[in-house]
């Protein structure tokens, strides 16, 4: 793809090194349809001769080109970028002493240690600085000066440490580690157990379906004994046995109550109520393993059905036998920096550490709130262990269902193992009437396969955060990044007048998610340009990623597969051979869905502003990325958008 560029020539020197020798320089201008990385310019040099120029990569329209060359040296290519002033009135800032003060933002273009940035001070004044080489998109760049002296230049690192790991209690997050043998118990022999009460409480459960593994996870889930047909029936739960926080309510009215009158807020106590419940029947089967004929909190303080306490008591037996040392919240918990070092550049691994903190402190809360309930009870019941209660949630964040109330543990049914192609064998389903959970096959099943379900279409990130393992890259249906307000200060400082403020931004490749739209309209208002807003916070972020070295290999790969096809994300087999095995580790799945996330973003910015074509873009999102672009046109325009104004419209 070649454009013919004109070109302004003068015999020059550098206006920043004052060499001895005399050059010839060139500035041009990067057309507005011009691809960085693809286009090449055709500059006449004299009459007699054309110089042929590739657009740079970190160029982008507008930028000029200043091409040099010495008399017995080859051409260099410097880009030189015309860069908007951010200070907090879009001016320059006077102050005591006649003092200027600029502050402006390193782009998210560019090439430390080459690019060169310019800056318009007045129509007669003009400042050229180049970017350091340590410097990142989004750094902050302050130009000040004195009255009468020339202008000083400061580059801002904006680093984040990471604050104390809290240490309190969290080594009780090993104990989530034990396995059922460890443990003492059976597992198999417990969930037929709960087959068998559950059946006799009045629950359907198909005499062609037990606990076992199968490929091709091989991990315990449910799996055929005889051949099964499509549409067959194969569970149902009554409601009646479903564990809720509304349940709890009316099993437990004077915990409920205490719960509902303390400090923590009021979308935590369900939640907290639910978890705490669970732990308590975790408890008494705990107890059991020791004395069969120990302890039941439902025969006490709380109430239950005969069959509830029956199919509850049952389903706790076979929970405690469920082991967590997979799961990143208790490896967070147990060993944060490891965790830190194995997840980085990421930073999901804060968000496990902190909220492996937060259960330690929601469960010091329900203690106190058992103990307000319970207060003038004459048989107190014995302390709750916190690993009970980790483990209590972490049986609820692994297993729950969605019904018509949003946290629901149905016993039997949450046996069931997610497909690994989101091509589901088994799907549930709601009985209104009957008011039961039903699970039905979708398509036949042979004696030994596994019945699976599907958790939803979820990327590797979420899936990693809510399960504890990751799906194969090529069936991640979509990419996933959570924008760091820490990570991103300079920006929010710049773009939002405050470096303190701590937005939620979830980016996803699926759809605009509320907490984007939100954001970007709030930039809006203050006046600032949201597109870039959201182009630095995406650079920014993902400068990280370009520079770690253990995913360099992922990232040569990803290179390899867009050579061949610009719309591909094919990094997994295109991996050279030696460092095939990171394909199958968690933490780099992750790493490679954030990544995508980000270059999704940074694409469909570019698209937006039609400095890239669809089909140069990330494949497998089209519908999203009309809808980001489109949502970009009208905070330009109409100065605001709404998730149903921005929807794209469907290809006729």
């Amino acid at each position: 793809m070649g454009v013919r560029a004109a070109g302004a020539m003068g015999l020059s020197p550098d206006a920043e090194n004052d060499p001895p020798q005399k050059q010839l320089q060139l500035v041009v201008e990067v057309p507005k349809h011009a691809r960085p990385g693809v286009t090449k310019l055709a500059v006449d040099v004299d009459e007699g001769s054309e110089l042929h120029v590739l657009v740079p990569a970190e160029a982008v329209a507008g930028d000029r080109l200043r091409l040099t060359k010495m008399p017995d040296g080859p051409w260099t290519c410097v880009v030189l970028r015309s860069q908007p002033l951010y200070d907090v009135a879009n001016r320059i800032l006077q102050s005591p002493g006649d003092q200027c003060k600029l502050q402006l933002l390193v782009p998210a273009n560019v090439k430390p240690g080459e690019t060169k940035l310019q800056v318009t001070i007045s129509a007669d004044e003009q400042v050229q600085l180049a970017v350091p080489n340590y410097a990142s998109p989004g750094d902050l760049i302050e130009l000040h000066r004195a009255d009468g002296e020339p202008w000083l230049a400061k580059f801002t690192r904006d680093r984040y440490t990471t604050s104390q790991d809290p240490q309190k209690g969290l080594a009780v997050m090993a104990e989530l580690g034990k396995t059922s043998s460890e443990a003492g118990v059976d597992a198999d022999a417990l969930v037929d157990r709960l087959f068998t009460v559950a059946k006799e409480a009045g629950c359907f459960v198909s005499p062609k379906i037990k606990r076992g593994c199968a490929p091709p996870l091989n991990i315990p889930g449910l799996v055929a004994v005889e051949a099964i047909e499509e549409g067959e029936e194969l569970i149902r739960v009554p409601s009646r046995f479903h564990l809720t926080p509304p349940t709890v309510e009316t099993s437990a009215p004077a915990l409920a109550a205490a719960v509902q009158a303390c400090s923590m807020p009021a979308q935590r106590r369900g939640e907290a109520l639910h978890a705490f419940f669970l732990a308590r029947l975790l408890a008494d089967a705990q107890e059991r393993v020791v004395n069969a004929a120990g302890r039941s909190v439902l025969d006490g303080k709380w109430s239950a059905t005969a069959d509830q306490k029956k199919v509850w008591e049952a389903y706790a037996d076979a929970l405690l036998a469920e082991d967590f040392s997979y799961h990143p919240f208790r490896l967070a918990a147990c060993k944060p920096e490891e965790m830190r070092e194995n997840l980085s550049p990421s930073q999901e691994a804060e968000y496990f550490i902190d909220m492996a903190a937060d259960l330690m402190s929601l469960h010091e809360t329900m203690q106190r709130c058992e103990a307000d309930a319970y207060a003038e009870d004459a048989e107190a019941l014995p302390p709750l262990e916190a690993e009970m209660f980790l483990r209590a949630r972490m049986c609820a964040q692994t297993r729950v269902f969605q019904t018509c109330v949003d946290t629901t543990l149905v016993p039997v049914a949450d046996l069931l193992n997610h497909s690994p192609t989101l091509t589901p064998g088994v799907l549930w389903g709601w009985d209104a009437e009957a008011q039961a959970m039903i699970i039905t096959a979708v398509r036949a099943h042979s004696p030994g396969e596994e019945l699976l379900t599907t958790y939803g279409a979820r990327s590797n990130m979420l899936v990693y955060r809510t399960y504890g393992f990751t799906l194969h890259p090529k069936n991640e249906p979509s990419f996933t990044y959570i924008i760091r307000p820490h990570l991103v200060r300079p920006v929010l400082k710049i773009f939002m007048d405050n470096e303190e403020a701590r937005p939620l931004m979830l980016l996803e490749t699926s759809h605009i998610d509320d907490s984007l739209c939100q954001i970007l309209n709030q930039v809006t208002k203050k006046g600032r340009d949201a597109t870039e807003f959201l182009r630095l916070l995406c650079a920014r972020s993902r400068w990280a990623y370009d520079q770690d070295e253990r995913i360099r290999p992922c990232l040569r790969a990803l290179a390899k597969a867009r050579e061949e096809q610009p719309g591909s994300h094919d990094w997994w087999s295109h991996m050279e051979e030696e460092h095939k095995d990171l394909v199958n580790q968690d933490v780099v799945r992750v790493i490679m869905s954030e990544y995508l996330c980000l270059t999704a973003h940074l694409e469909a910015v570019d698209y937006a502003d039609e400095h890239r074509a669809d089909s140069e873009c990330l494949s497998g999102c089209q519908a999203w990325r009309k809808s980001l672009a489109k949502a970009l046109g009208l905070l330009k325009t109409a100065g605001g958008f709404s998730l149903s104004t921005a929807k794209a419209e469907s290809p006729k």
